[in-house]
């Protein structure tokens, strides 16, 4: 992700538009695998040494503020060893056993003097123990390589192009995205990331598009940053889709504009393989939920709510018996809105098909609202996420009357 200073975009008449550079820029491109190249040559250096590298060939190009950008989205891939267990115990240590060691010397000593009487009582060539006094500070860790795959030039300059788009989401509020024509194994895959960043949308059909809105976190403002990191991460999947526009209200410096993006943009996804990913904690409950009666879907259909609206469910237990299906959509601490406006919508078109999984930072402080979403038939409530016991002993009601109907 590209910090504010290095975002490059214009705003006229009210519209935000990142300032993309050209996919085929062969300087840019150039730049993209001298970055790389040092990458490859600097493993077992230091961070501070491999930035002020990167940072030499930054400086050295004709626009250095894209080819910072660049070095950041390079910085940000990159691992570096973690620091020995003890590391601040061993300097306190040695700063104390070279005191102590002072002390215990004449007052005419001279340096070499005393490094030589040092250096004996640590056991180790005073060299050695100066190199690794500090190396647990971040600027000190050196380098093991890439975090994943080592990325090529074209990638680089690829996903230059995505932090443009990215950083303006950090402040949305909204965000409108429509699809034209697409197929449906893409609708899925993107739905399918949609839920992954832990957003809910409203998803309607209009003829062969879909049109998907996600609303901002309201008045949680304290959720704001991590809300627009989710937005942004969702982006990446966007370009999967083809033919798509987007639009999003944001709010670059202190004014509102309106971001608005299309496949026309140079705009590739990196996600092509992390498309059927599975969040840990899905993972974690589909592996924990070992039931004879309901079996576990991971990637189930949009569904129809309300009047005209369709739903993503986060997951769907299917009857193993009567096929039956419950899904299950999950609502965090900054769905709100969205948990207000399903709801109404199960109460003018009922589905008992369906669970809600509401955290309980979602529960309103009125006692009488607290208590309504509480007993609700249909309201899973949760912390972090939905056990699989309760889960369980949910679908076991709602199979008991069904059962007795």
């Amino acid at each position: 992700m590209l910090t504010r200073e290095l975002l490059a975009f214009r705003v006229s008449k009210g519209v935000l538009r990142p300032a993309f550079v050209k996919r085929d820029d062969e300087a840019l491109l150039s730049l993209a695998s001298e970055l790389l190249a040092t990458v490859e040559s600097s493993r077992g250096e230091t961070s501070d040494d491999v930035e002020e590298t990167l940072g030499l060939s930054a400086g050295a190009f004709t626009r250095p503020k894209i080819a910072r950008g660049l070095v950041k989205l390079v910085l940000d891939r990159l691992v570096f060893e973690e620091p020995a267990p003890g590391a601040s115990e061993a300097r306190w240590e040695r700063f104390t056993t070279a005191a102590r060691t002072l002390r215990t010397l004449p007052p005419d000593t001279s340096v070499e003097g005393y490094e030589a009487r040092l250096e004996q009582t640590l056991g180790v060539p005073l060299t050695d123990a100066r190199a690794a006094l500090y190396a647990d500070l971040p600027g000190n860790r050196k380098l093991l390589g890439w975090d994943g795959e080592a990325p090529t030039a074209q990638v680089l300059v690829d996903r230059y192009n995505l932090a443009l788009a990215q950083g303006p989401l950090l402040s949305a509020r909204r965000l409108t995205l429509r699809a034209r024509s697409p197929e449906l194994l893409r609708v899925r895959k993107v739905l399918r990331w949609l839920k992954f960043c832990r957003l809910v949308a409203e998803v309607r059909r209009d003829g062969p598009d879909w049109e998907l809105e996600v609303e901002g976190p309201g008045a949680m403002l304290a959720m704001q940053k991590k809300y627009g990191l989710q937005l942004a991460s969702f982006l990446s999947v966007v370009p999967v889709l083809e033919r798509w526009e987007l639009k999003a209200t944001v709010e670059p410096s202190r004014r509102q504009a309106t971001l608005t993006l299309s496949d026309k943009d140079p705009l590739v996804s990196p996600l092509p393989a992390a498309l059927g990913h599975v969040p840990e904690e899905v993972l974690s409950l589909s592996a924990s939920f070992a039931d004879d009666a309901w079996e576990l879907d991971l990637t189930p259909l949009p569904r129809h709510v309300g009047a005209a609206s369709l739903c993503v469910p986060d997951l769907t237990f299917r009857h193993r018996a009567s096929r039956q299906e419950v899904a299950l959509e999950l609502f965090h601490p900054w769905h709100a809105s969205a948990l207000t406006r399903r709801l109404a919508e199960l109460r003018t078109r009922p589905d008992t098909g369906l669970l809600l999984g509401v955290d309980r930072a979602l529960l309103s402080k009125e006692p009488t609202e607290r208590e309504t979403l509480e007993a609700h038939p249909q309201v899973v409530l949760f912390h972090g996420f939905p056990s699989a016991k309760k889960l369980r002993e949910r679908l076991g009601k709602l199979e008991a009357a069904r059962a007795s109907t």
